[in-house]
């Protein structure tokens, strides 16, 4: 599965991973707090109402993250919100926006 590509990129590069756990595809941290990845995988190119769904999804599991995080001290101006698809309708705010080649190649350089 494409959550599982993801996170072992991930833990190569030494973060800590969790895998659909607490509503969240992938979240990735660094071990010194310092910066995480909340991923939202889609193996599939969007359309626009998948799009406008994956986003939400996305912003209620962010909610969800950082309650965890912030007690852990991990600010949220440091959690990097991440939509992984094959394809995407538009652009959104304030969310990065990989296909799964493109995202796992970036975590790994």
């Amino acid at each position: 599965m494409l959550e599982d590509a993801v996170s072992e990129a991930f833990r190569k590069k030494g973060f800590i991973v969790f895998t659909r756990q607490n509503h969240c595809d992938v979240l990735a941290v660094k071990p010194d707090m310092t910066l995480a990845y909340l991923v939202e995988c889609k193996d599939y190119a969007l359309s626009r109402k998948q799009q406008i769904l994956a986003v939400r999804e996305l912003n209620r599991n962010y909610t969800h993250a950082l309650e965890l995080l912030i007690k852990q001290r991990l600010f949220p101006e440091k959690i990097v919100k991440v939509l992984v698809a094959r394809g995407f309708a538009y652009q959104a705010r304030g969310i990065l926006q990989y296909t799964p080649e493109t995202f796992i190649a970036h975590i790994s350089s």
